[in-house]
Parts: structure tokens; sequence; C-alpha cells
């Protein structure tokens, strides 16, 4: 069974799916290369509009292994699609 939705600490309020289908980008070595790149959706508070990222896949979509430069493509064709990215800063 999986757990129950998220819940804002703030408002004590269940998090509802604000955006299915997002994209994280893990960033290291001060935030210069890409580590990995994950599908994810983003959950908010009704009350306070806090946002957070949950809901990832069991591994990620592309990683560091797979090269920096064919991980940046990757990125520019997201963008280019217009689609959701949120950056995960060391």
């Amino acid at each position: 069974m999986l757990p129950r939705n998220p819940v804002c600490v703030k408002c004590e309020k269940t998090l509802y799916p604000y955006h299915n289908g997002a994209y994280l980008v893990e960033l290291y070595h001060n935030n210069e290369y890409v580590y990995k790149i994950w599908h994810s959706d983003i959950w908010a508070c009704r009350k306070c509009e806090m946002k957070i990222v949950c809901g990832f896949g069991n591994k990620p979509i592309m990683t560091n292994v797979d090269g920096e430069e064919k991980c940046r493509e990757y990125i520019h064709e997201l963008k280019k699609a217009n689609c959701t990215i949120v950056y995960d800063y060391e």
C-alpha cells in the first residue's frame, strides 16, 4: 500500500497534485554538471501555495554516466517542448 498524500507542515493540509509530468534536474560540482534527470510531479498546498517535487520514477531518465553533453541536449529538448523543469542546486 502506498503512503498517503504529502501534508503541508505549516498549514497541516493535504497537498494536491499541482502538475504531473515535471522534470527534476539534479546538479553537482558547484551546480556546473548534471547528475541525474528525474521524471516527477509537483504538489502544492491550497492554503499557503507552497510547492514540492515528489512522485519520482523508480530510476532516473538520464545520469552523468550517459554523458554531460547528452544530458544537456535532453534538457534543451525539454525546454523546446515547454516542459516544466525544476533544478535541484547543491
